[in-house]
């Protein structure tokens, strides 16, 4: 018997299926720059189709090659683990991605049933199948052969030039002659043949036999047949199979389809090809594969009886979540079961509805190729979900909803048509308010990112609260979604509870706008937060877990700033108010704050000339403005951790609805107003209102929230007014690094007021690496300006540690010989 048949016969005992072990198998390297195409003598895979994904074991004979170059080579297959036979020996190697790969096992060929025995629960197809899925949760299952960074790397390889492959395909085809004619839904139809035909041709499936791939008529023509998808009319005179035949002869060339998923063809193809210039031409809209990935995964599927679950998603634009759920499901199906024992379930456990038919037939479409090789009968339905009832009914015949609703509100004709427009302004609240209704056992919905903290959301987020056990936010930087710049969040809830049960799991992750790209390739989110609660017989809806949490926690005992100093709106004219300011004086304007464009810490913008005729004056007339007072942005003059700036006015300036005047309540000094503007410029307030305010405008209840210190120390108004004094002083204060050292020294006594533990004031002051500061001159990080470890920021900028000194030794003395001696014998 040859080595290769001892392999066969000892996967079939330890589980594998005949159909799941391939000889002489052919896959592209897209790991490599060239997309080599290598065979592999053999491999077992945990499911079929055969993918990256589902590759498990491999062998290779080393001809006298160096076994570590050639495990390398196969890095691509997807398999974590590389049986290479060297004469009559045989080593297991561990695959990885980032890092050489490991030899786990020498054994001579002879003992390769036995080894497979030996390791038959760790290496049968369902143990391997759940170590590698990307679905797998953290600290769920695991294998330690497995190498979990190897699929992202695949993965990630593969959707790059996939797409760069489809763009050259449809770029052919738009140059060919009558090309300019072809319609973007013929476009869009003929590409899925082309993919479809070569997805088929790659896999040598044996109905690729019955069209000559060189008579591209002969090729859409079978495709036609094997999903009976009917003849593409419409065209006239255009000879399709002219058009594309240059299209296609470059797509045959190009990246093998073989060992690729099925559901990332579907993704390239919807993310590829339906651009934003088609999504406002159809109205289709679209998720993110990354974002839909991350959420059905964090559905957790998996502690659920399959056979129990209908997902359902309202809104289906592409079908994106779709195909997300269709993999996630699939892999929870028996290994036994064959590919169409499993599409039939499939069809039956996942459906959707779209308004729009042709985004309905760009979601079937989708789900076909995900679902190679099977045929048609996906249940992806034109419907006007928010026609009276629909909506509700749809969702209450499934449980488990995904969905990506319309962000946009209701328009007027819609309020005249639909009764769901009545009950609120909001498609998106709507959406979700009956999803709730239905009570489904599991929930994932794309959303605005005012869901998070805005009042709109505020009952939605208290039912949530009320009907789950697991509830997890996703927040999502600026331009995630291609064609949209709403800011966008997920929610994901699941674990109906029980009544008994009073206690809430939250989850909250962020993706940061540094780590969008990685995000999108990987799904990898910048950082997590989770905290185990009850739920309170009040439901506040609070289950966003805001960053440096702790920090806040410390501080809840704290004075608010509210207790000191009342904010209170600027001026409002009746008419615009860009034209409410004069550049010279006038008998009836006053010097104040237009608006916030260049206004900064400490030093605020140049006051301009503003109407104070009480006739023009909508609201804030009637404040006594000869009184101090602080002035303070309405609205964010940063988007990222420095968001705030506040001045000390002694001079009655005047203030529009793009400030917040805050004004004493209690009898405060000139010292106290300047320590209280270096609280306010300084790190706790800035990174409050960041963390706790949309992205437009602070909430005045917000503002009056602001933890201050339990005192003012005197210190804080003498370094505040030194500081002002040098601003003033600087002819160029932008290039002057002393003012960079002045604001460094207020800043830690500003800290030091907090009295943090050295724990959380590192917390505090690394949210704001990588931030730029609205300040007058240049502006560094504590941590650059005063790289000592180990010390708060005041004890830093005293001086009295030399970063480059031995400090710690002269701090921490050794204890004498004797004592050492004395411990050693009495203590120990």
């Amino acid at each position: 018997m040859n080595a290769v048949k001892t392999f066969i016969q000892a996967a079939h005992r330890v589980g594998y299926r005949s159909e799941a072990v391939i000889s002489d198998y052919a896959f592209a390297d897209v790991l490599a720059e060239n997309n080599t195409t290598r065979t592999v003598p053999l491999v077992a895979f945990t499911r079929t189709p055969p993918s990256y994904r589902s590759a498990a074991l491999a062998v290779v004979e080393a001809q006298g090659r160096q076994a570590v170059d050639l495990v390398n080579e196969y890095r691509a297959l997807g398999a974590p683990l590389l049986f290479v036979i060297e004469k009559d020996d045989v080593t297991v190697w561990q695959v990885r991605s980032d890092a050489p790969p490991r030899a786990i096992e020498k054994v001579l060929l002879a003992d390769v049933g036995s080894l497979f025995e030996r390791n038959q629960a760790q290496w049968h197809p369902d143990a391997i199948h759940r170590a590698k899925s990307i679905g797998t949760p953290s600290g769920g299952y695991q294998l330690d052969f497995v190498d979990l960074g190897l699929l992202p790397a695949i993965e990630g390889e593969i959707h790059t030039k996939l797409d760069r492959l489809l763009i050259e395909t449809l770029n052919l085809a738009r140059e060919a002659p009558s090309g300019n004619k072809i319609d973007p839904r013929t476009m869009f139809r003929v590409v899925f043949r082309l993919l479809a035909a070569k997805v088929l041709q790659d896999r040598r499936h044996p109905f690729s036999d019955s069209w000559d791939p060189h008579d591209l008529a002969t090729v859409l023509a079978g495709i036609e047949r094997y999903y009976s998808l009917g003849q593409i009319v419409g065209q006239g005179s255009v000879d399709l199979a002219q058009v594309f035949d240059k299209a296609w002869q470059h797509l045959l060339a190009g990246i093998s389809f073989s060992n690729i998923s099925a559901d990332d063809l579907a993704f390239v193809y919807e993310n590829t090809f339906v651009t934003p210039e088609t999504r406002k031409l159809f109205g289709t809209h679209s998720t993110p594969r990354q974002v839909a990935e991350y959420v059905v995964q964090r559905l957790e599927l998996h502690r659920h009886d399959p056979a129990d679950l209908h997902i359902y998603e309202p809104f289906a634009g592409a079908g994106v979540f779709l195909v997300s759920a269709l993999r996630h499901l699939r892999d929870l199906l028996p290994v036994e079961w064959s590919d169409q024992e499993r599409h039939e379930f499939l069809i039956k456990h996942i459906s959707g509805d779209e308004i729009d038919p042709f985004a309905c037939e760009v979601a079937t479409l989708s789900l076909i190729l995900a679902d190679y090789p099977n045929h048609n009968g996906w249940h992806i339905k034109e419907a006007d979900l928010f026609g009276e009832g629909v909506l509700a009914q749809r969702v209450g015949s499934n449980n488990v909803i995904v969905c990506n609703p319309p962000f946009e509100a209701f328009t007027q004709s819609d309020k005249d048509r639909y009764p769901l427009a009545k009950q609120t302004h909001s498609k998106a609240i709507a959406a979700l308010s009956v999803a709730l209704d239905a009570k489904p056992v599991a929930l994932g919905f794309v959303l605005p990112q005012s869901f998070i903290l805005e009042r709109q959301f505020a009952e939605q987020r208290r039912r949530l609260e009320g009907l789950y056990g697991t509830v997890e936010i996703l927040k999502l930087p600026d331009g995630i979604f291609g064609a949209s710049d709403v800011e966008s969040s997920a929610v994901i809830a699941r674990d109906l509870r029980e009544p008994s049960n009073e206690v809430i799991t939250l989850r909250s992750a962020e993706v940061a706008e540094r780590d969008r790209l990685s995000f999108l390739k990987s799904g990898q989110t910048t950082v997590t937060r989770e905290l185990t609660r009850s739920v309170a017989e009040n439901r506040a809806g609070e289950l966003w877990i805001p960053p440096l949490t702790n920090v806040w926690r410390y501080l809840d005992t704290y004075p608010s700033l509210g207790s000191k100093l009342g904010p209170r709106w600027g001026i409002r004219w009746n008419y615009d108010q860009n034209v409410a300011a004069s550049d010279s004086q006038l008998p009836t304007h006053r010097l104040g704050y237009l608006n916030a464009r260049r206004f900064q810490q400490y030093t605020g913008t140049q006051p301009v000339w503003l109407d104070f005729e009480v006739k023009n004056l909508r609201e804030g007339f009637d404040q006594d403005w000869t009184k101090p007072k602080l002035i303070m942005n309405a609205t964010r003059l940063r988007r990222g951790a420095w968001p705030l700036g506040a001045v000390v006015d002694l001079q009655g300036l005047l203030y529009s609805q793009q400030f917040f005047g805050l004004w004493p309540k209690v009898a405060v000094t000139e010292s106290d107003l300047l320590a209280l503007a270096a609280i306010l410029n300084g790190p706790v307030a800035n990174a409050y209102l960041a963390i706790n305010s949309p992205k437009d405008r602070f909430r005045s209840s917000v503002v009056a929230r602001i933890p201050i210190p339990q005192s003012l120390p005197q210190k804080l108004g003498e370094l505040t007014s030194q500081y002002l004094s040098a601003l003033r002083d600087q002819a160029a204060p932008r290039n002057n690094s002393e003012l960079m050292w002045l604001l460094a020294e207020l800043d830690a006594a500003v800290v030091e007021a907090y009295d943090l533990p050295l724990r959380l004031e590192r917390q505090l002051l690394s949210f704001f690496k990588a931030s730029e500061r609205p300040v007058a001159h240049e502006w560094k990080h504590w941590d650059t300006l005063y790289p000592v470890p180990g010390l708060s920021l005041a004890e830093r900028v005293s001086g009295r540690f030399n970063a480059s000194d031995d400090w710690v030794g002269k701090v921490f003395r050794p204890l004498p010989d004797a004592e050492i001696a004395f411990f050693r014998d009495h203590v120990a």
